[in-house]
């Protein structure tokens, strides 16, 4: 019954949460026990509890009757003023009161016994063939507890051999049961696909007894038997618990009882396995998984029953409450071993959650780093132990900071968990840890002071951010001083760190490290002095800030190594030499100029230059004061936006959005609500953009109002314009924005479509050499992805290179989602194609396209044999391809303005066909291969 074996206790009333419905559970019967002549030491039964007692659904019922009559008294102590028992055959009747109010019945069948139909039919089909040993029922009119102390001898022999020996016994108002069991039928193989033994522990419930409806209404005689009773409220209450639509059957086992558990694999203590009336299962306790040490971990889970009593995982979840000492390495310990066999869970990545399968091992490859953070749950949990009164479960869900949801949740199964978190001597604050569908991924981030070299200790801002799945294991901090970029870089067992030179302060840092238990940041910065760089290699240092640099290594910085302050002086020499020059050629000019000109002229151009430049540096100061203003005001709207938890603000976080200057860039995912995409909404335009706002919860207007508005979100985005400038949007999303958006996710930013009138991913591309020169959005990073995180930022142009309009054809794409991405812009150029080679069967297998360059692209998919090779006339080019596609290309032809070619490969498929604007020719092609061409994108060389 209990955990502790000093202090074990036996208790139904405090564990269980809700009590069983009426229907099922018991026959309903009015049969009044009839008490004959009784000697003056005759119990004084309440007839509320003589009329329960014959409710009981036993065989042994008409014996009970009898028995009632046989009480005889017997001695005991601890504040019990009468106990009593009779006994015939292997039943035992045992009565105990202390005062008016407390009398309580203890009915005990000391044999072995089938199981008797106490339940709704749904849990009794699951029980199937349990069998129960030495049952015991009690009916009390009051909660009170009977220590081993105080048991006649035949009672306590049965809890010694049947209740593993446990010290007291606690009985609440109501009824209730108890049994030492043996599980069969479909409960028993639930329990066992656990890994846990269905013939070692005791069974308990809450039973509804027939209470007399005058009692639990209130109304009739009823009234008096409840006045009589000091406490009679609780027959009243338990009455109405009677109704309620849920209740438990829970399963302990013996005190000290380790369970090592399969699915997940931990080791549980203190455990308790429940069942309730809507087949709901699951089980609570302290668990220790595997690698996290002695470190125990409040874990509860629950998952639906099928009618046949199988778990169904459709709607599982985990919840666990770590202790104080956590780390994240720990953390990965739970995520991987929610990895499992169970063939329900393969369809979900072989796990609890989606896809760990795929990056358990990259995960525990970084366990050392990730050993470096320790995470702190704001409420660690208080010292949990089965039965011990004064270390009951948590029952307040704040303890609870991990959580594991089911295929049901957005996104599930997933993990996430949330604390603060601290590394490398250095407090973070807050967390959030999440697992699933990509991988694991956390964030944190603190103004911390760390020493940089000759500038002494200064604080900044400093970004963390870990992500790990099979294309990535990236654990890095970030930071920023006035153009100085911190970045520490950490990798299985050792740490980078780079400080670079920047015109205000031409030094810097770089250092690699190994990773230990006592690594602190800090030290590593003061143990760091930093190298003088040549200010002249810094990109964007000219002019006077060159000047400032050169006499910042000459002076402040003269004693670092690297760029010395000899070559900074003579550097700082030539530039005074030729400002001498300048300066005397512009005296030289001057004077000739004085003595050309009128006194009155000069006196009236010097008057007018002054008014204009006192006008101009007027304006000046008064748009910059507004500008500040305007900033001021936006920062602090910025600011509480980015502290606003909210299902608004959740899906703007997990779509990889975040606020500008907050030291986070917006990512180029969908996230849950495509209307939080970064390409679909960013908060700082939609601020300037939309003034009436201002001063609101600008994520949930978005969400609620915004879009169906028809305002607009961001520079790169807008649904109306999307919507009329394509005419297969209109007509696959009738009168639906939402349907374009969602077009727009799925295909427009790969097909390399315009999304608004002010921003072409294309030409931005074209326009800027060090841009990845791919749309698909699976590379890492694409095109948009670098707008993003870097050109927008950087003042870049991301302009549409025409704004004309009329008739064109869009992008359009063919095939399907296979293979890897690929493009032909470095051999193109921009250009057109001029050629082609294919290798076909059944299908496309591969394929190849000649440019205008005179390049070839490389080839794609497998040219097994060159089933076609083409190559142009000077003047030819394609204006129509012609496709049969499916999720890979089954077969493609080309007509050109002087003939067709083709159709080449199988007869599978759709048939499809992409015209070239008029006027314009086939551009650059990209799409998707591997073993075989999954996919083309065609395109004209004119607007997209």
């Amino acid at each position: 019954m209990d955990s502790s074996a000093t202090a074990a206790r036996f208790s139904v009333s405090r564990i269980l949460k809700k009590t069983f419905t009426l229907a099922g559970f018991f026959l309903v019967a009015s049969l009044a026990v009839q008490q004959s002549a009784h000697a003056s030491d005759a119990p004084n039964i309440k007839p509320a509890l003589k009329k329960m007692l014959g409710g009981l659904a036993l065989d042994v019922k008409d014996d009970l009757q009898k028995m009632v009559s046989d009480l005889k008294k017997t001695s005991c102590g601890g504040g019990l003023s009468g106990c009593y028992s009779t006994s015939k055959g292997k039943v035992q009747l045992y009565f105990f009161t202390s005062n008016s109010a407390q009398q309580t019945f203890i009915i005990v069948v000391d044999k072995q016994i089938a199981m008797p139909k106490l339940f709704g039919n749904k849990v009794q089909n699951v029980m199937g063939q349990t069998s129960l040993r030495s049952l015991m029922i009690s009916i009390s009119t009051a909660e009170f507890d009977l220590t081993t102390a105080r048991m006649p001898a035949d009672l306590k022999k049965v809890v010694d051999e049947s209740y593993f020996g446990v010290s007291s016994l606690n009985f609440a108002a109501g009824a209730q049961m108890a049994a030492r069991a043996n599980l069969g039928g479909p409960i028993k193989l639930t329990m066992e696909s656990l890994g846990v033994r269905a013939d070692q522990l005791t069974m308990r419930a809450a039973i509804v007894m027939p209470i007399p409806m005058d009692i639990s209404s209130g109304a009739g005689t009823g009234i008096d038997v409840a006045s009589e009773m000091a406490d009679g409220a609780t027959m009243k209450q338990a009455g109405a618990k009677a109704a309620m639509p849920e209740a438990f059957v829970e399963f302990q086992f013996a005190p000290g009882s380790r369970l090592p558990m399969m699915l997940p694999p931990v080791t549980l203590t203190d455990a308790t396995f429940f069942i309730n009336n809507s087949l709901t299962f699951g089980y609570k306790g302290n668990a220790q998984f595997q690698g996290v040490g002695d470190k125990k971990i409040l874990l509860q889970f629950q998952t639906p029953l099928t009618p046949e009593g199988a778990m169904d995982f459709l709607d599982f979840n985990f919840r666990m409450a770590t202790p104080a000492s956590f780390t994240m390495e720990d953390a990965a310990r739970v995520i991987v071993a929610m990895a499992s066999p169970d063939p329900r869970l393969a369809k979900y990545g072989g796990g609890f959650i989606r896809g760990v399968g795929s990056f358990k091992e990259p995960l525990l490859a970084m366990a050392k780093p990730l050993a470096m953070f320790k995470m702190k749950n704001p409420n660690p949990p208080p010292e949990y132990k089965f039965g011990d009164a004064t270390k009951p479960w948590p029952e307040n869900d704040k303890y609870f900071n991990i959580i594991v949801l089911g295929p049901l949740a957005d996104g599930g199964p997933y993990y996430a968990s949330g604390g603060q978190v601290a590394a490398f001597g250095q407090t973070l604050g807050w967390t959030d840890v999440s697992a699933g569908v990509n991988g694991y991924y956390n964030g944190a981030g603190a103004d911390v002071s760390l020493r940089l070299g000759p500038l002494g200790k200064v604080p900044f801002r400093l970004s963390q951010e870990t992500r790990i799945d099979m294309k990535h294991q990236d654990m890095a901090f970030k930071g920023n001083l006035a153009g100085q970029k911190i970045a520490i870089v950490m990798g299985p067992t050792k740490m980078s760190i780079e400080v670079n030179a920047s015109c205000i302060n031409p030094f810097e840092i770089k250092t690699s490290l190994e990773i230990k238990p006592t690594t602190d940041l800090a030290q590593i910065f003061d143990a760091e002095g930093g190298v003088n760089v040549d200010p002249s290699k810094i990109t964007g240092c000219i002019g006077k800030e060159l000047e400032a640099a050169y006499r910042k290594i000459a002076g402040e910085y003269k004693n670092l190594s690297g760029y010395t302050a000899d070559m900074a002086n003579a550097e700082l020499k030539k530039i005074s030499d030729a400002a001498l020059m300048v300066t005397k050629a512009a005296e030289d000019a001057a004077k000739k100029a004085a003595a050309e000109s009128q006194k009155a002229a000069e006196d009236a151009a010097r008057a007018s230059q002054k008014a204009a430049e006192d006008a101009a540096k007027a304006a000046q100061k008064a748009a910059d004061d507004a500008r500040k203003q305007y900033e001021k005001t936006k920062d602090a709207a910025r600011d509480v936006a980015n502290k606003t938890a909210n299902a608004a603000s959740n899906a703007f976080r997990d779509a990889g959005n975040a606020f500008k200057r907050i030291g986070k860039k917006k990512k180029h995912k969908k996230g849950p609500d495509p209307k939080f995409a970064g390409s679909v909404f960013d908060w700082d335009y939609y601020y300037d953009n939309n003034p009436d706002l201002r001063g609101g919860d600008l994520q949930s207007h978005w969400k609620d109002f915004g879009f169906k508005e028809g305002r607009r979100g961001s520079l790169e985005f807008d649904a109306n314009y999307y919507y009329a400038r394509y005419a297969d949007v209109r007509q696959k999303c009738p009168g639906n924005l939402q349907c374009a958006l969602q077009h727009w996710l799925d295909y427009g930013i790969e097909m390399g479509r315009q999304g608004s009138p002010d921003f072409s991913v294309v030409d931005y591309m074209n326009r800027y050499g060090d841009v990845p020169r791919t749309l698909a959005p699976e590379d890492d990073p694409d095109a948009l992805e670098h707008w993003l995180t870097v050109g927008s930022d950087a003042g870049r142009d991301g302009r549409p290179a025409s704004k004309a309009t009329g008739a064109f054809s869009p992008p359009t794409r063919f095939g399907g989602g296979g293979g890897s991405p690929w493009n032909d812009a470095a051999q193109c150029q921009n250009t057109h194609v001029r050629g082609f080679r294919l290798s076909v069967g059944k299908r496309v297998d591969g394929i190849q396209f000649l440019y205008a360059t005179g390049q070839w692209g490389a080839p794609h998919g497998k040219m097994k044999s060159k089933s076609a090779d083409v190559v142009f006339a000077p003047d030819e080019y394609i204006v129509r391809v012609d496709v049969r596609n499916g999720e890979s290309m089954d077969a493609v032809g080309f007509i050109t303005n002087k003939r067709s070619y083709g159709m080449y490969g199988g007869g599978g498929g759709t048939f499809g066909s992409y015209s070239v604007t008029a006027g314009e020719k086939l551009a650059c092609v990209t799409g998707r291969s591997g073993g075989e061409v999954d996919q083309l994108i065609f395109s004209s060389t004119g607007q997209r």
